[in-house]
């Protein structure tokens, strides 16, 4: 079978995913989407609140080149990305103001309001995953500065590449966007993505973000037992 490649323009095309999901569908809805979780399993995350922000006052947060690249397609530009926040801002649920910087870099200014917006949606994109994969026998485990994800494939999955593809690019983008938005300076954000089989201990991918492209074969996915 073909090679299935996660490069630049894999990431591209499936980072619209991404933008569907947070930009556009979420903007228009609001926060209502999301109500407050109160109960978590063991495997899900929760973001720690580590910024407060005043009632009446702002904090500007700055969004690593990298990450603003994952939200437009090999056919848009970085100003397209701003021109979708600004019609999805629909009042101002997202942020104060926007830019996009020289070096490619996005500047945000957000209420405390709009923080925890920020945050509870990354919660609930990451959680969601994690709850629905378990269908799909895989295990996602997430260290506690969001900064290294582990997708563990039990005995007998069926996941394919693609479609683990699809929901760990909303995944990295979640957990960069929370380190974004407890502080992480754009110049230390990255995230370490892990996928191993369990059976028999295989790492398929051992990759960090930003820096890394990887290229996985059906038979490496699956693994010769599988396949058999």
């Amino acid at each position: 079978m073909e090679k299935l490649k996660r490069a630049v323009s894999f990431i591209s095309l499936a980072a619209l995913v991404l933008l569907l999901l947070y930009v556009k569908y979420a903007y228009e809805r609001g926060a209502e989407l999301w109500p407050a979780k109160t109960k978590l399993s063991k495997d899900e995350v929760r973001i720690e609140r580590k910024i407060k922000i005043p009632e009446g006052e702002t904090k500007e947060f700055i969004q690593p080149a990298f990450l603003v690249r994952l939200s437009y397609s090999s056919t848009e530009t970085p100003e397209d990305v701003i021109e979708d926040l600004e019609k999805g801002n629909y009042g101002h649920d997202w942020y104060e103001k926007a830019r996009l910087n020289e070096d490619g870099t996005l500047s945000m200014t957000v209420t405390g309001k709009q923080l925890e917006h920020w945050i509870s949606t990354r919660e609930d994109g990451i959680n969601k995953r994690i709850v629905n994969n378990k269908n799909k026998d895989m295990e996602i485990k997430i260290n506690e500065d969001f900064t290294e994800v582990t997708y563990i494939l039990k005995k007998g999955y069926e996941i394919s590449f693609l479609e683990w593809a699809i929901d760990g690019v909303v995944i990295l983008g979640c957990l960069l966007e929370a380190q974004v938005f407890t502080g992480v300076p754009p110049e230390d954000c990255h995230v370490r993505e892990v996928v191993k089989r369990e059976e028999d201990g295989v790492v398929i991918i051992d990759a960090v973000t930003p820096g890394t492209n990887y290229e996985v074969t059906e038979r490496e996915w699956y693994g010769e037992e599988q396949k058999k």
